[in-house]
């Protein structure tokens, strides 16, 4: 799936995000990048988000929320994170849902923190046809499920210790079998908060 001109401009954000951290002189800020680091080395986070999802299928404007809880472990220059997360935006035509996890990889620069996610999921999508169609068994085709590959990445900014705004982009692989094979690929924006927990 070609990713989208917008995508790729907030990747490319994302990639130099650590500029902005950057303190007037040229000189980066190392006393305020290392004390969060040190104060966080082991956190467990929960996370909700507004999420406008493409579902590529139908009307390109579905509605909903995602909401997860993480475990981190910071290291020098990298902090790996396992997260689960649920997934469920509505729209005109179909409505999608996913349940499941993956990896997060973060890099922390101050109050930045972009980072890049793969993650597996169970998901459902329900169809809204007027004359729904009728499989082979007899039965109306109404819904339908996949394992989701999901990929994207993200920027955080600490509002507090342990509150930080979300940003975040995501595009997913699905693989549908029911009365028609077909591939979709959604993609979508998620703007929302983060509470940390440390936990050292």
């Amino acid at each position: 799936m070609q990713i989208p001109s917008l995508a790729r401009l907030f990747f490319a954000f994302i990639l130099f995000a650590p500029v902005m951290a950057i303190v007037p002189g040229g000189k980066a800020n190392l006393n305020a990048q290392a004390l969060p680091t040190s104060q966080r080395k082991a956190e467990l986070t929960a996370f909700g988000t507004y999420t406008h999802l493409t579902p590529d299928y139908g009307p390109q404007n579905n509605n909903g929320a995602t909401f997860g809880v993480g475990y981190s472990h910071a290291f020098q220059l990298l902090t790996p994170a396992v997260e689960f997360r649920v997934k469920i935006a509505n729209g005109e035509t179909v409505n999608q849902k996913t349940y499941g996890g993956g990896v997060r990889l973060e890099h922390e620069w101050n109050r930045l923190h972009p980072y890049g996610m793969f993650m597996i999921s169970a998901g459902y999508i329900d169809y809204h046809f007027r004359t729904p169609p009728i499989m082979s068994n007899g039965k109306p085709y109404l819904s339908d499920s996949s394992v989701v590959y999901g990929y994207g990445g993200g920027l955080d900014y600490d509002l507090t210790p342990r509150f930080a705004a979300r940003g975040e982009f995501q595009a997913e692989n699905w693989s549908l079998g029911g009365y028609t094979p077909v591939s979709l690929s959604p993609t979508m924006w998620s703007f929302g908060v983060v509470y940390r927990i440390p936990t050292r």
